[in-house]
């Protein structure tokens, strides 16, 4: 990302002075305010405090503060200044006098961006401020560590004056005659030293230069120089000549006593404590002169590893803050140029100083090209190129308008829909710094939408409108009826042999037709409005004058629809019918004419000549018993008007084996409902699944019931549906056996033969889980199906049961007894045990006796009773159910 830097205004800079005394605040404002490369207006507040609050009620450019102020000096107010979020930015420039290098540390670590030493040149100071502020203005990232050098500049400045005032001094001493020149040399000796030490940067360079120049003094026959870190762990730098070993260095006596052949000389600043310097005497011990020449080289030694300390912590300071710096400028270019959001940034005329990778794809312009050109250059409007130039005109005097959507064209001459939104940044003075252009891409989007639009309005398979359109279409169509003062026809058109050639060809075959009764259905229908109903219906709508004309139109629609198809060059015949219901006549709602016309439709599926059916409101009379039943049968639950009975199954030639749990439905006001209205409404609406688990926990809690009284329990059969028979009923039964803490082996689930057939491999896999769970399995209605034997021989059940219907004719139908005999024949080859259903006469019985039959069940026995009757029959014991 590249970004031009905009020239400052012609206002002045705005620059806050804190300053206790006031004839200096006085000079330095009217120095500041003068300056006419740098115009400026001056603020000046008396200490830190009165300073801190003036910049929060206004932003400065710039802060300029002596050090030494009563309340909060110039180090608290430079910390307040940078911890305050909307005043971090402002540079901070501290007044010192330079008393010790501490102050420049200090000011650093407050965070200051350059000091002034006091006195000041006035000229200097003006480009000093005059830098400051321009680069800033500038938006040079750069500046601070301009800033830093100009201050490592005034500290060598300070250190150099250190050396000079040493070379003054050993020039005035040597003024004093000839009887001082020993201690000349000594102090020659501590210039070249100071001299030496000037040009060393760390702590180890200081070391090696003094020990240079001090083994160079006769009466010095070894020294080493360690450091003190402020954990108090002494490090060594240098050593060099007849260095003197740790137990023979005097650290714990006065150096100034005596005259020891080993003195130990601390390394202290302003009482700090910085190291230790060792020296071994080249004689017997120092002289006086000596030891005030070591002291002075300590002292020296001392103040250049102060130096160096701090100029190590200000490299510090300055690496530290221009990596903030550069992280910062890093993280929010990453940022702009990763976001997926077009980034436009423009100076206050508009020309393009930011230009985003978002801005290159959407826009097809290389930012190269973009930069310095005019926004409106580059955006252009599809149908319109100077929409974005009369949107911004005016742009640095005028607000651009916050949100800018439409079609914007390429470079490559594409067309892409852009919503830009603008915002001005403002400086502290009002003035606009540059404008911020954001835009999201939404031509992507537009494209889903209306591919949205399309899967949620039209078919997929042959592309005419669906049922939602179909219902607007309506709506507005009948109003025109009511303003011409015709009717409407709502035909619905189905094939009586579609499901048939999806069973026997496939889906494919299946839709390659409807696809081609849809071209049909168009070029029959004109100007009428065709839509895909349901999966195999079509609908049309069509305006006439009166319901006399729909007749022929029908007949039309027959005529072009029942025509043979062709598919993998066979014809095939679909066997059209329609169903017609007319607005206003036959109803008004989108609901109540489709309800009429898929009665109407019934009725035509179902004569056997006439292929067309008009509503008529008696066709409705079935649909409306069926449709109330419906309802009953969703409260026959929540009014407890479902009941179960209980029918034994008997063992041949003994007592009650087992039950069969029989749903009985007690409607308030029909009374009993057979089971055969009741169960196949509840299997088409999904009722019999919140029936099938009622039944379920029924039983189990009644065998509960039974057992904690007392009474003889055998094992009860129960009916699923194959609504039921899923991967859910493993659960169902599972959660049933546990919450009625009931043997499983007191419950039998009973699958009818064509249910468990449908998908023999799943059926498989569920009754062989249900039969881990330790529950009875039977097949029942066995021989009404078409069963596959190698599946059957394989499936975990228990038993099979006799369907009614060859029990019925046992005695007068040969084929029935020969059914009969195969079917138990083979159930006990299989291992299996058979109870035969429906015997109601002592010759069925002995026949099925005869054949070796396990169970029977019938009226000849008992009919299906409530639960207290059957409780009874169990308490009788076995024998004693009555003939």
């Amino acid at each position: 990302m590249t970004t031009h830097a905009t020239e400052h205004s012609t206002r002045p800079y705005d620059i806050l002075v804190a300053e206790d005394s006031p004839t200096q605040a006085r000079h330095l404002a009217q120095l500041l305010a003068q300056d006419q490369d740098c115009p400026a207006h001056v603020r000046v507040a008396a200490d830190g405090a009165s300073a801190l609050q003036a910049a929060r009620e206004h932003v400065p450019h710039l802060v300029i503060s002596d050090i030494a102020m009563p309340g909060m000096d110039g180090y608290m107010l430079c910390r307040a200044l940078k911890d305050d979020p909307r005043l971090a930015a402002v540079p901070v420039l501290l007044f010192t006098r330079l008393t010790s290098l501490q102050d420049l540390v200090r000011s650093l670590e407050a965070g200051a961006d350059g000091f002034v030493r006091k006195p000041y040149d006035d000229a200097q100071m003006r480009a000093r401020v005059r830098r400051i502020l321009h680069g800033r203005a500038a938006g040079n990232l750069a500046g601070p560590l301009d800033v830093m050098a100009e201050e490592r500049r005034h500290i060598h400045e300070l250190l150099v004056a250190t050396h000079d005032e040493a070379l003054r001094l050993n020039a005035e001493l040597a003024a004093q005659g000839a009887e001082l020149a020993r201690t000349v040399d000594s102090l020659a000796i501590v210039g070249n030293i100071a001299a030496a030490l000037n040009e060393a940067a760390g702590e180890g360079d200081v070391a090696h230069a003094a020990l240079d120049h001090l083994l160079r003094v006769p009466s010095v026959a070894g020294a080493a120089i360690a450091a003190l870190d402020a954990d108090g762990v002494t490090r060594p730098l240098a050593q060099g000549g007849d260095v003197p070993g740790p137990h023979e260095c005097g650290c714990a006596q006065d150096p100034t006593a005596g005259a020891a052949a080993v003195v130990c000389l601390p390394l202290q600043t302003g009482g700090r404590p910085l190291g230790l310097l060792h020296v071994r005497a080249a004689r017997e011990g120092f002289a006086a002169e000596d030891r005030q020449l070591l002291a002075s080289v300590a002292q020296q030694v001392a103040l250049a590893l102060e130096r160096a300390r701090l100029y190590t912590r200000a490299e510090a300071l300055v690496a530290e803050r221009t990596a903030a710096l550069r992280s910062e400028r890093n993280r929010l270019s990453a940022i702009v140029e990763s976001a997926g959001t077009l980034v436009l940034q423009t100076d206050p005329d508009g020309r393009i100083v930011t230009f985003n990778r978002a801005c290159e794809e959407s826009l097809g312009c290389r930012a190269r090209h973009a930069l310095g050109r005019f926004y409106w250059d580059v955006v252009r409007g599809a149908d319109d190129p100077d929409a974005m130039r009369r949107a911004l005109a005016g742009l640095a005097d005028g607000t651009p308008p916050p949100r800018l959507q439409g079609d914007w064209r390429t470079k490559a001459g594409r067309t892409r829909s852009i919503a830009w939104t603008h915002t001005q940044l403002r400086r502290e003075d009002g003035t606009v710094e540059c404008v911020l252009a954001t835009g999201v891409d939404v031509t992507e989007l537009r494209g889903a939408e209306q591919r949205l639009h399309y899967a949620n309005n039209y078919d997929s398979v042959t592309g005419l409108p669906n049922r939602d359109l179909l219902r607007e279409r309506l709506r507005r169509m009948k109003a025109e009826a009511r303003d011409d003062g015709g009717i409407l026809g709502f035909m619905l058109v189905r094939f009586g042999r579609m499901a048939l050639i999806r069973e026997a060809l496939g889906p494919v075959a299946e839709q390659a037709l409807l696809q081609e009764a849809g071209n049909r259905l168009r070029e029959v229908a004109g100007p009428d409005f065709v839509a895909r109903f349901s999966e195999g219906a079509f609908a049309f709508l069509l305006q006439r004058a009166d319901a006399a004309e729909l007749a022929p139109c029908a007949r039309r629609l027959l005529a072009a629809l029942g025509a043979p198809y062709t598919h993998d060059q066979e014809e095939f015949h679909l066997d059209p019918a329609i169903g017609i219901a007319v607005y206003p006549n036959d109803g008004v709602a989108y609901e109540t004419l489709a309800r009429g016309a898929e009665t109407a439709l019934r009725q035509a599926a179902d004569g056997a000549s006439q292929r067309c059916a008009f509503y008529r409101p008696e066709l409705n009379s079935g649909a409306n018993d069926r449709f109330k039943l419906e309802n009953a049968l969703r409260r026959a639950l929540e009014r407890d008007e479902l009941e179960l009975h209980y029918q034994p199954q008997i063992a041949v030639g003994g007592g009650i084996a087992s039950a069969e749990a029989l749903l009985r439905w007690r409607h308030p006001e029909r009374g009993f409902v057979p089971p055969t209205e009741f169960v196949p409404l509840a299997e088409e609406s999904d009722l019999i699944l919140e029936i099938g688990e009622w039944v379920l926990e029924q039983v189990c809690d009644q065998l509960r019931t039974w057992h904690r009284a007392g009474v003889p329990v055998v094992p009860i059969a129960v009916n699923l549906s194959a609504h039921q028979f899923d991967d859910s009923i493993l659960g169902t039964v599972r959660r049933v056996l546990d919450d009625c803490e009931l043997a499983p082996e007191l419950l039998e689930l009973e699958l009818t033969e064509s249910a468990s057939m449908a998908d023999a491999g799943k059926s498989f896999a569920l009754l062989a889980q249900l039969k881990d769970l330790g529950v009875r399995l039977a097949i029942d209605d066995f021989g009404t199906g078409y069963s596959n034997l190698n599946y059957l021989k394989r499936f975990p059940v228990d038993r099979l049961k006799l369907d009614r219907s060859f029990v019925h004719e046992l005695e007068t139908d040969a084929d029935d007894l020969a059914i009969a005999r195969a079917v138990i024949a083979m159930a006990h080859g299989l291992r299996l045990s058979v109870v035969a259903e429906g015997v109601e006469t002592p010759g069925q019985l002995e026949l099925l006796a005869g054949l070796g039959c396990d169970h029977v069940q019938g009226w000849l026995f008992s009919r299906a009773v409530p639960a207290p009757q059957f409780a009874a029959l169990l308490a009788r014991g076995a024998g004693q159910v009555p003939m």
